[in-house]
């Protein structure tokens, strides 16, 4: 009687576990196979007892690391694996617990694909680029700093900044990263001079920025170097004729001035060029700390205003349609432009690449309203167009080369800022949705739960739960196979989603089994929407490969909070009995919890 109720207990948690669960004897014959593994290899566990492990798992291994695993349709997948051995009454026994893993390869080789991406970018940029540690020591450095140095990478890690700043040119370096640490200021520029690797001094521009986990504690440094020996030559050089020329000055005031003018130009060019590398860095670093598209848009905006003051500007993103266009941000003033567009409208969308038109004459495109010179520059990443940036001179003064330059600089930096948000929001979906029916999943419910909860227990609201299964599935996709199985399965998925409130949350718990979880119902609402839901499924038109298929019901079991259970496992315990006593009953209605 004993053995017999603990191999009940022991048939029962194991049905009730989402991880599938294959015992073995040592010859690797399967001796139990529970109902998530008949799920997971898509077969019938009474079909199988008896025969080898390897038909499913052809070569297990002893390390923790993703197998490749075959379900009875020969369709293979990667899948994690725990094992445990056990002896009982002499017999070695093996049990493993298995969990597919496929989506979760796939996602982190996509992320490993992003950050292959990002290291080209790094690598192939025009200036040096590096990331240091706090301590002065070189974490990564790109191709064009070791240029610029004349050490190799390796040569370089094992160095810090201080080893190949020259002696005089130290103190004010540290001294600024001290103010950058203690939070006095963001960031900062400095003209210093480096020591290459034969001991020649060369001159370099440099803008450093500190990056902060997400604590807030400082993690490491950026910085952006670049060689400004020519510039710095270039004026010493003038230094020597002005002095010269000071020496002569009535023979040769002309001359001394042409060359004063001239070094004031290049003095405030370099201060411009100076003060846009600041804001560019400044921009980089904003938008890898943001959080949503919408967030980015904004940075963007604050500081275009500032790197083109001259000229209003407005940033397009496509639409749910991807064939528009939409104004997304705009700053400096309004532009006389469509808000909405298709890209033929635009000669930079349908070039993939920056279009400058002039004044009066010449070619505008489609979408600009006036004769104003303007900008047009394509936000291109991973070769994919995802918005325009739109320049539009307010003075009517042309656009110069290097504000060109500094344009598809910005454009680059917020088409990659971009995507990256979006690789991290599609991550986040996945995390959270099935992804045959689009319906959030397990995982979703019980963190919303949770939250509900909270909720419900302090304004003494109630909280409706419903747990529904498709009647005969298993005779479906016998009767039409596995296609149309999952045919079935997502328009169940549409329906439930147009069938409950902004609020609900409609999840797939497990194979054709599913949960409804409605906040602030009762149990006779709670009650009154399963029972919508069931007609609206008995009304629903299914079909696969044109066969329109047979109709399709559902048996419902409803349980409420707090009248049947205060935690989410025990409210989905009383609607699962109420479920299988509807099946009981004879499937296709709903049946509310016993109290209990």
């Amino acid at each position: 009687m004993t053995s017999s109720v603990g191999e009940v207990q022991h048939s029962a948690i194991l049905s009730g576990l989402f991880d599938a669960v294959i015992t073995t004897d040592h010859h690797h014959r399967i001796l139990v196979f529970n109902q998530a593994a008949e799920r997971l290899f898509r077969i019938d566990g009474a079909c199988i007892i008896g025969t080898s492990l390897h038909e499913f798992i052809p070569f297990l291994h002893n390390e923790a690391s993703p197998e490749t695993a075959v379900r009875a349709d020969g369709e293979t997948f990667f899948a994690e694996i725990s094992r445990s051995e056990v002896t009982v009454a002499g017999e070695r026994l093996l049990t493993l617990v298995v969990r597919d893993v496929s989506e979760q390869q796939q996602a982190e080789q996509t992320l490993r694909d992003s950050e292959e991406r990002f290291r080209t970018t790094f690598d192939q940029a025009a200036v040096g680029i590096a990331h240091i540690q706090l301590d002065g020591h070189w974490l990564s450095v790109n191709n064009k700093l070791c240029e610029i140095v004349g050490y190799s990478p390796a040569e370089l890690v094992e160095l810090t900044f201080q080893d190949i700043t020259h002696p005089d040119d130290l103190e004010a370096d540290l001294a600024l990263v001290g103010q950058l640490l203690r939070g006095e200021i963001r960031t900062y520029s400095l003209q210093k001079r480096y020591l290459r690797k034969g001991g020649e001094q060369i001159w370099i521009n440099l803008t450093v920025a500190l990056v902060h986990a997400g604590d807030g504690s400082p993690r490491y440094f950026i910085s952006v170097i670049e060689d400004i020996s020519d510039i710095k030559a270039a004026e010493a050089a003038l230094r020597a004729a002005r002095d010269e020329l000071e020496s002569r000055v009535e023979e040769r005031t002309a001359e001394l001035q042409s060359l004063s003018l001239q070094l004031q130009l290049q003095v405030t060019e370099l201060e411009r060029r100076n003060a846009e590398s600041k804001l560019l860095g400044e921009l980089s670093e904003m938008l890898q700390a943001c959080v949503s598209i919408k967030e980015a848009q904004d940075v963007v905006a604050h500081h275009a205003s500032r790197l083109f003051p001259f000229a209003a500007g407005a940033l397009y993103a496509f639409g749910p349609s991807k064939n528009m266009l939409e104004e997304a941000v705009t700053w400096n003033g309004v532009i006389n432009a469509s808000p909405l567009f298709t890209p033929v409208e635009c000669w930079g969308l349908r070039r993939g690449r920056a279009f400058v038109s002039a004044a009066a004459s010449g070619l505008h495109c489609a979408h600009v309203a006036d004769d104003h010179p303007t900008l047009c520059v394509p936000l291109l990443a991973q070769s994919e167009t995802v918005g325009l940036f739109h320049l539009v001179s307010v003075d009517g003064r042309p656009f110069l080369d290097h504000t060109q330059r500094l344009a598809q600089m910005v454009a680059e930096t917020v088409a990659l800022a971009f995507m990256n948000l979006r690789l991290k929001e599609t991550l986040r979906q996945q995390s959270i949705r099935d992804a045959l029916t689009g319906l959030f999943n397990r995982r979703y419910l019980e963190q919303t739960f949770e939250r509900e909860l909270h909720r419900a227990t302090r304004y003494s609201h109630p909280i409706g739960i419903v747990m529904l299964d498709v009647d005969h599935f298993k005779r479906f996709n016998d009767t039409y196979g596995h296609e149309a199985g999952d045919t079935l399965l997502q328009e169940l998925g549409s329906v439930l989603r147009t069938s409950i409130r902004g609020e609900d949350v409609a999840c797939r718990y497990g194979g054709e089994e599913f949960a409804l979880l409605l906040p602030g119902a009762n149990l006779e609402q709670t009650l009154k929407r399963a029972e919508a839901v069931r007609q609206a499924v008995e009304q629903m038109q299914v079909t696969s490969r044109g066969q329109r298929l047979g109709t399709v019901t559902l048996s419902l079991g409803v349980a409420a909070f707090p009248q049947h259970a205060g935690t989410l496992s025990d409210l989905l315990r009383a609607a699962d009995f109420a479920l299988y006593r509807a099946k009981q009953e004879g499937r296709n209605r709903t049946l509310a919890a016993t109290a209990p």
